[in-house]
């Protein structure tokens, strides 16, 4: 048989725990970082006081209109339909009219029906071959 020599004791503490040393040290830690934060709050604001004076000064901010702020660029549709029939009238207009694209070398634009006309009459011009153009049929 084994033999226990403690079985009348309980199987626990008897005495609890002492509170009072674990909340002294908790107030000791608790007044460590009051007096900490009590000393390095003034020093804090000396050391901005000085690099403030060290600094130069800021530069002037300038007024802005916010309505200059939009962008610039595609703006959102809010009426497509008239936007759309507005675009085909140019198409329409470029396509149909005569005009001047450069008066100064004397380039103008004639409507493509006119210019079809043209060349079912006198055919596609010819160019003569440009010297860097390959010869067709050649070698590459």
């Amino acid at each position: 048989m084994s033999h226990h020599p403690h079985r009348d004791e309980p199987g626990y503490e008897k005495t609890d725990v002492n509170a009072g040393p674990t909340f002294r040290a908790g107030l000791y830690i608790l007044g460590a970082m009051v007096v900490t934060a009590a000393i390095l709050v003034p020093v804090y604001r000396i050391f901005i006081r000085e690099e403030a004076a060290d600094q130069r000064p800021g530069a002037t901010a300038l007024k802005v209109d916010p309505r200059r702020l939009q962008p610039q660029g595609p703006r959102l549709l809010v009426a497509e339909p008239g936007t759309l029939a507005a675009f085909r009238q140019q198409e329409e207009e470029v396509l149909t009219t005569y005009a001047w694209v450069e008066k100064d070398k004397g380039i103008v634009r004639i409507p493509v029906e006119e210019a079809m006309k043209i060349v079912a009459e006198r055919g596609l011009p010819s160019f003569p071959p440009s010297a860097a153009s390959p010869a067709p049929g050649g070698a590459r």
